[in-house]
Protein backbone atom coordinates (compact mmCIF):
# COMPACT_ATOMS: atom_id res chain seq x y z
CA UNK A 1 0.00 0.00 0.00
CA UNK A 2 1.53 3.26 -1.11
CA UNK A 3 1.48 6.20 1.24
CA UNK A 4 1.45 9.52 -0.54
CA UNK A 5 2.39 12.37 1.70
CA UNK A 6 0.86 15.48 0.16
CA UNK A 7 1.54 17.88 3.05
CA UNK A 8 3.79 18.65 5.95
CA UNK A 9 3.66 20.68 9.15
CA UNK A 10 5.22 24.00 8.21
CA UNK A 11 6.94 26.41 10.53
CA UNK A 12 4.36 29.08 9.78
CA UNK A 13 1.52 26.66 10.36
CA UNK A 14 2.77 25.92 13.86
CA UNK A 15 3.35 29.60 14.51
CA UNK A 16 -0.18 30.42 13.35
CA UNK A 17 -1.63 27.76 15.63
CA UNK A 18 0.30 29.03 18.66
CA UNK A 19 -0.59 32.64 17.90
CA UNK A 20 -4.26 31.82 17.47
CA UNK A 21 -4.26 30.25 20.93
CA UNK A 22 -2.47 33.16 22.59
CA UNK A 23 -4.42 36.07 21.11
CA UNK A 24 -7.49 37.24 22.99
CA UNK A 25 -10.00 38.99 20.74
CA UNK A 26 -12.81 41.25 21.90
CA UNK A 27 -16.36 40.32 20.86
CA UNK A 28 -15.60 37.18 18.87
CA UNK A 29 -12.84 36.37 21.35
CA UNK A 30 -15.42 35.62 24.04
CA UNK A 31 -17.03 33.08 21.74
CA UNK A 32 -13.64 31.64 20.78
CA UNK A 33 -12.76 30.81 24.39
CA UNK A 34 -15.43 28.12 24.46
CA UNK A 35 -14.22 26.50 21.23
CA UNK A 36 -11.31 24.22 20.39
CA UNK A 37 -8.86 26.07 18.15
CA UNK A 38 -7.62 22.94 16.36
CA UNK A 39 -8.60 19.34 15.71
CA UNK A 40 -6.37 16.40 14.86
CA UNK A 41 -8.30 13.91 12.72
CA UNK A 42 -8.29 10.82 10.61
CA UNK A 43 -10.75 11.21 7.74
CA UNK A 44 -11.99 8.69 5.17
CA UNK A 45 -13.56 9.54 1.82
CA UNK A 46 -15.18 6.35 0.43
CA UNK A 47 -16.75 5.71 -2.96
CA UNK A 48 -18.52 2.43 -3.88
CA UNK A 49 -19.61 1.48 -7.40
CA UNK A 50 -21.65 -1.70 -7.21
CA UNK A 51 -23.30 -1.78 -10.64
CA UNK A 52 -21.13 -0.52 -13.46
CA UNK A 53 -23.10 -0.87 -16.73
CA UNK A 54 -22.29 -4.11 -18.50
CA UNK A 55 -20.04 -3.62 -21.50
CA UNK A 56 -18.54 -0.35 -20.27
CA UNK A 57 -15.29 0.29 -22.10
CA UNK A 58 -14.05 3.44 -20.32
CA UNK A 59 -14.74 4.65 -16.81
CA UNK A 60 -13.44 7.99 -15.57
CA UNK A 61 -13.82 9.04 -11.96
CA UNK A 62 -12.79 12.40 -10.50
CA UNK A 63 -12.59 13.00 -6.73
CA UNK A 64 -11.48 16.17 -4.95
CA UNK A 65 -8.33 15.88 -2.88
CA UNK A 66 -8.02 17.80 0.37
CA UNK A 67 -5.78 20.87 -0.03
CA UNK A 68 -3.18 22.07 2.43
CA UNK A 69 -2.91 25.65 3.68
CA UNK A 70 -2.02 27.54 6.86
CA UNK A 71 -5.09 26.30 8.73
CA UNK A 72 -5.45 22.82 7.22
CA UNK A 73 -2.28 20.74 7.54
CA UNK A 74 -2.48 17.43 5.69
CA UNK A 75 0.04 15.14 7.32
CA UNK A 76 -0.67 12.04 5.25
CA UNK A 77 -2.85 10.86 2.38
CA UNK A 78 -3.28 7.17 1.53
CA UNK A 79 -5.05 6.30 -1.72
CA UNK A 80 -6.53 2.90 -2.61
CA UNK A 81 -6.54 1.29 -5.09
CA UNK A 82 -2.99 2.33 -5.80
CA UNK A 83 -3.12 1.65 -9.55
CA UNK A 84 -4.86 3.43 -12.40
CA UNK A 85 -4.95 6.98 -11.06
CA UNK A 86 -3.26 10.33 -11.57
CA UNK A 87 -3.26 13.47 -9.44
CA UNK A 88 -4.17 16.58 -11.41
CA UNK A 89 -5.60 20.05 -10.76
CA UNK A 90 -8.19 22.14 -12.53
CA UNK A 91 -6.86 25.02 -14.59
CA UNK A 92 -9.10 27.74 -13.15
CA UNK A 93 -8.98 27.30 -9.38
CA UNK A 94 -6.10 24.87 -8.87
CA UNK A 95 -8.24 22.35 -6.98
CA UNK A 96 -6.41 19.05 -6.46
CA UNK A 97 -8.09 16.16 -8.25
CA UNK A 98 -7.74 12.38 -7.99
CA UNK A 99 -8.51 10.93 -11.43
CA UNK A 100 -9.04 7.23 -12.21
CA UNK A 101 -9.15 6.14 -15.86
CA UNK A 102 -10.18 2.48 -16.14
CA UNK A 103 -10.52 0.26 -19.19
CA UNK A 104 -13.28 -2.40 -19.11
CA UNK A 105 -13.86 -1.84 -15.37
CA UNK A 106 -15.04 -4.68 -13.18
CA UNK A 107 -17.83 -4.50 -10.59
CA UNK A 108 -17.63 -3.76 -7.71
CA UNK A 109 -15.12 -0.91 -7.63
CA UNK A 110 -14.15 0.83 -4.40
CA UNK A 111 -12.06 3.97 -3.85
CA UNK A 112 -10.82 5.05 -0.43
CA UNK A 113 -8.80 8.13 0.42
CA UNK A 114 -7.58 8.17 4.02
CA UNK A 115 -6.23 11.39 5.53
CA UNK A 116 -4.45 12.42 8.67
CA UNK A 117 -5.11 16.12 9.00
CA UNK A 118 -4.84 18.94 11.50
CA UNK A 119 -7.54 21.58 11.10
CA UNK A 120 -6.93 24.95 12.78
CA UNK A 121 -9.25 27.81 13.46
CA UNK A 122 -9.07 30.22 10.51
CA UNK A 123 -9.09 33.77 11.82
CA UNK A 124 -8.62 37.00 9.90
CA UNK A 125 -10.94 39.18 11.89
CA UNK A 126 -11.36 42.71 10.54
CA UNK A 127 -12.21 44.23 13.93
CA UNK A 128 -8.79 43.35 15.34
CA UNK A 129 -6.50 43.12 12.29
CA UNK A 130 -3.86 41.39 14.43
CA UNK A 131 -3.81 37.83 13.14
CA UNK A 132 -3.48 37.51 9.39
CA UNK A 133 -2.59 34.16 7.90
CA UNK A 134 0.07 33.74 5.24
CA UNK A 135 -2.76 33.04 2.82
CA UNK A 136 -4.39 36.32 3.80
CA UNK A 137 -1.21 38.26 3.02
CA UNK A 138 -0.94 36.88 -0.51
CA UNK A 139 -1.31 39.34 -3.36
CA UNK A 140 -4.52 38.65 -5.20
CA UNK A 141 -3.81 36.79 -8.42
CA UNK A 142 -6.24 37.10 -11.33
CA UNK A 143 -8.73 39.37 -9.51
CA UNK A 144 -11.20 39.22 -12.40
CA UNK A 145 -11.72 35.53 -11.65
CA UNK A 146 -13.31 36.54 -8.34
CA UNK A 147 -15.34 39.42 -9.77
CA UNK A 148 -17.16 37.66 -12.61
CA UNK A 149 -20.58 35.98 -12.25
CA UNK A 150 -20.98 32.22 -12.52
CA UNK A 151 -23.90 30.40 -14.08
CA UNK A 152 -26.00 30.60 -10.89
CA UNK A 153 -24.15 33.19 -8.78
CA UNK A 154 -25.42 35.96 -11.04
CA UNK A 155 -24.82 39.71 -11.14
CA UNK A 156 -28.17 40.71 -12.59
CA UNK A 157 -29.58 44.26 -12.66
CA UNK A 158 -31.50 43.70 -9.42
CA UNK A 159 -28.39 42.29 -7.71
CA UNK A 160 -26.42 45.38 -8.80
CA UNK A 161 -29.21 47.66 -7.56
CA UNK A 162 -29.35 45.93 -4.17
CA UNK A 163 -25.56 45.96 -3.83
CA UNK A 164 -25.48 49.68 -4.60
CA UNK A 165 -28.16 50.37 -1.99
CA UNK A 166 -26.40 48.32 0.69
CA UNK A 167 -22.98 49.89 0.16
CA UNK A 168 -24.07 53.48 -0.50
CA UNK A 169 -21.83 55.95 1.33
CA UNK A 170 -19.32 53.25 2.29
CA UNK A 171 -15.79 53.47 0.90
CA UNK A 172 -13.99 50.83 2.95
CA UNK A 173 -14.10 47.21 1.72
CA UNK A 174 -14.70 45.89 5.24
CA UNK A 175 -17.67 48.23 5.74
CA UNK A 176 -19.18 47.18 2.42
CA UNK A 177 -18.67 43.47 3.08
CA UNK A 178 -20.13 43.82 6.57
CA UNK A 179 -23.22 45.54 5.19
CA UNK A 180 -23.70 42.65 2.75
CA UNK A 181 -23.09 40.07 5.50
CA UNK A 182 -25.67 41.79 7.72
CA UNK A 183 -28.23 41.93 4.92
CA UNK A 184 -27.95 38.23 4.07
CA UNK A 185 -28.05 37.25 7.75
CA UNK A 186 -31.11 39.38 8.44
CA UNK A 187 -33.11 38.60 5.30
CA UNK A 188 -32.43 34.96 4.36
CA UNK A 189 -33.76 32.00 6.37
CA UNK A 190 -32.12 28.60 6.60
CA UNK A 191 -34.89 26.52 5.05
CA UNK A 192 -34.64 23.23 3.16
CA UNK A 193 -38.40 22.67 2.84
CA UNK A 194 -38.88 24.67 -0.38
CA UNK A 195 -37.82 22.80 -3.55
CA UNK A 196 -34.75 24.15 -5.32
CA UNK A 197 -32.58 24.80 -2.27
CA UNK A 198 -28.89 23.89 -2.36
CA UNK A 199 -28.05 24.93 -5.93
CA UNK A 200 -26.58 28.27 -4.97
CA UNK A 201 -28.99 30.11 -7.27
CA UNK A 202 -28.75 33.82 -6.45
CA UNK A 203 -31.93 34.74 -8.31
CA UNK A 204 -33.91 32.12 -6.39
CA UNK A 205 -32.57 33.45 -3.08
CA UNK A 206 -33.57 36.98 -4.09
CA UNK A 207 -37.10 35.70 -4.78
CA UNK A 208 -37.63 33.38 -1.82
CA UNK A 209 -35.15 34.62 0.80
CA UNK A 210 -34.53 31.01 1.83
CA UNK A 211 -32.09 28.17 1.31
CA UNK A 212 -29.07 26.39 2.76
CA UNK A 213 -25.40 27.34 3.06
CA UNK A 214 -24.92 27.23 -0.72
CA UNK A 215 -27.72 29.73 -1.20
CA UNK A 216 -26.67 32.08 1.62
CA UNK A 217 -23.14 32.36 0.29
CA UNK A 218 -24.08 32.60 -3.37
CA UNK A 219 -26.06 35.72 -2.55
CA UNK A 220 -23.16 37.09 -0.48
CA UNK A 221 -20.72 36.43 -3.33
CA UNK A 222 -23.00 37.95 -5.98
CA UNK A 223 -23.53 41.12 -3.93
CA UNK A 224 -19.82 41.37 -3.12
CA UNK A 225 -18.77 41.02 -6.73
CA UNK A 226 -21.41 43.51 -7.79
CA UNK A 227 -19.74 45.89 -5.30
CA UNK A 228 -16.32 45.26 -6.91
CA UNK A 229 -15.20 43.11 -3.96
CA UNK A 230 -13.45 39.88 -5.04
CA UNK A 231 -15.19 36.92 -3.41
CA UNK A 232 -14.85 33.14 -3.57
CA UNK A 233 -16.97 30.07 -2.83
CA UNK A 234 -15.41 27.35 -0.64
CA UNK A 235 -16.77 23.80 -0.33
CA UNK A 236 -16.05 21.24 2.36
CA UNK A 237 -17.34 18.72 4.88
CA UNK A 238 -18.84 19.68 8.27
CA UNK A 239 -17.60 18.04 11.46
CA UNK A 240 -19.68 17.53 14.56
CA UNK A 241 -18.14 18.21 17.96
CA UNK A 242 -18.16 14.50 18.79
CA UNK A 243 -14.88 12.59 18.69
CA UNK A 244 -16.02 10.56 15.70
CA UNK A 245 -18.82 10.66 13.18
CA UNK A 246 -20.12 10.15 9.67
CA UNK A 247 -21.02 13.51 8.08
CA UNK A 248 -24.07 13.15 5.84
CA UNK A 249 -23.57 16.13 3.59
CA UNK A 250 -21.49 19.13 2.70
CA UNK A 251 -20.93 22.60 4.07
CA UNK A 252 -19.78 25.70 2.25
CA UNK A 253 -18.74 29.23 3.14
CA UNK A 254 -17.29 32.30 1.43
CA UNK A 255 -14.26 34.57 1.54
CA UNK A 256 -13.88 38.14 0.34
CA UNK A 257 -10.69 40.01 -0.44
CA UNK A 258 -9.56 43.16 1.34
CA UNK A 259 -6.43 44.92 0.09
CA UNK A 260 -5.03 45.32 3.60
CA UNK A 261 -6.14 42.08 5.21
CA UNK A 262 -6.18 39.70 2.26
CA UNK A 263 -8.82 36.95 2.25
CA UNK A 264 -11.41 37.22 5.02
CA UNK A 265 -13.75 34.25 5.71
CA UNK A 266 -17.47 34.45 6.47
CA UNK A 267 -19.98 31.75 7.35
CA UNK A 268 -23.43 33.33 7.37
CA UNK A 269 -25.50 30.14 7.49
CA UNK A 270 -23.68 28.91 10.61
CA UNK A 271 -24.20 32.33 12.18
CA UNK A 272 -27.90 32.07 11.34
CA UNK A 273 -28.13 28.66 13.03
CA UNK A 274 -26.38 29.91 16.17
CA UNK A 275 -27.05 33.62 16.42
CA UNK A 276 -24.72 33.98 19.41
CA UNK A 277 -21.88 33.56 16.89
CA UNK A 278 -23.14 36.29 14.56
CA UNK A 279 -20.06 38.47 15.20
CA UNK A 280 -17.65 35.56 15.26
CA UNK A 281 -18.40 34.22 11.78
CA UNK A 282 -17.51 37.53 10.14
CA UNK A 283 -13.77 37.00 9.90
CA UNK A 284 -13.47 33.63 11.65
CA UNK A 285 -14.10 29.96 10.92
CA UNK A 286 -14.10 27.37 13.68
CA UNK A 287 -12.18 24.12 13.04
CA UNK A 288 -15.34 22.00 12.73
CA UNK A 289 -14.95 21.65 8.95
CA UNK A 290 -12.59 20.34 6.32
CA UNK A 291 -11.98 22.27 3.11
CA UNK A 292 -11.91 20.46 -0.23
CA UNK A 293 -12.44 22.81 -3.17
CA UNK A 294 -13.09 26.37 -4.29
CA UNK A 295 -15.11 27.83 -7.11
CA UNK A 296 -18.15 27.18 -9.27
CA UNK A 297 -18.63 25.96 -12.86
CA UNK A 298 -15.63 23.67 -12.51
CA UNK A 299 -13.97 22.05 -15.49
CA UNK A 300 -12.06 19.01 -14.32
CA UNK A 301 -8.63 17.83 -15.43
CA UNK A 302 -8.66 15.93 -17.69
CA UNK A 303 -11.88 17.64 -18.73
CA UNK A 304 -15.19 15.83 -18.43
CA UNK A 305 -17.52 15.26 -21.37
CA UNK A 306 -20.44 16.65 -19.37
CA UNK A 307 -21.21 20.21 -18.30
CA UNK A 308 -19.01 22.14 -15.84
CA UNK A 309 -19.77 21.20 -12.25
CA UNK A 310 -21.84 23.61 -10.18
CA UNK A 311 -19.49 22.77 -7.30
CA UNK A 312 -17.11 19.91 -6.58
CA UNK A 313 -17.20 17.84 -3.42
CA UNK A 314 -18.77 14.55 -4.43
CA UNK A 315 -17.23 12.27 -7.08
CA UNK A 316 -18.00 12.92 -10.70
CA UNK A 317 -18.03 9.73 -12.80
CA UNK A 318 -18.51 9.06 -16.50
CA UNK A 319 -18.94 5.72 -18.25
CA UNK A 320 -18.12 5.85 -21.96
CA UNK A 321 -18.38 9.63 -21.85
CA UNK A 322 -21.78 9.82 -20.14
CA UNK A 323 -22.47 10.96 -16.55
CA UNK A 324 -22.92 8.04 -14.15
CA UNK A 325 -24.63 8.50 -10.78
CA UNK A 326 -25.20 4.96 -9.50
CA UNK A 327 -22.60 5.05 -6.73
CA UNK A 328 -22.44 5.64 -2.99
CA UNK A 329 -20.16 8.10 -1.23
CA UNK A 330 -19.56 8.30 2.51
CA UNK A 331 -17.39 10.31 4.89
CA UNK A 332 -16.04 9.25 8.27
CA UNK A 333 -13.82 11.00 10.80
CA UNK A 334 -12.18 10.10 14.08
CA UNK A 335 -10.31 12.31 16.53
CA UNK A 336 -6.71 11.14 16.80
CA UNK A 337 -6.11 12.46 20.29
CA UNK A 338 -7.31 15.11 22.71
CA UNK A 339 -8.38 18.21 20.84
CA UNK A 340 -5.67 20.82 20.72
CA UNK A 341 -6.17 24.29 22.04
CA UNK A 342 -9.11 23.60 24.35
CA UNK A 343 -8.96 25.92 27.33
Amino acid sequence: MNKIVLGFIGIFGLFSFALANMLGFTNAGKERCAMPTARQLEFDYDVHLEKIPQGTTDLNAWLPLMPENDYQIVEETVIEPEDGYAITSDKTYGNKILHYALKSPQTPFHINVHYKVRRLEYSNQPQERQFITNRGRENLQEPNKYLQPSRLATISPRVKELASKLTKGKTDTIEKARAIYDYVFQNVSYDKTIPGWGNGDTERVCDLKAGNCTDFHSLFISLSRASNIPAKFVMGVPLTEEREGQPKGYHCWAEFYDEQLGWVPVDISEAWKDKSKYQYFFGNLNPNRLEFTQGRDIVLEPSQQGEPLNYFLYPYIETDGKPFYDFKVSFKFREQFEELGRR
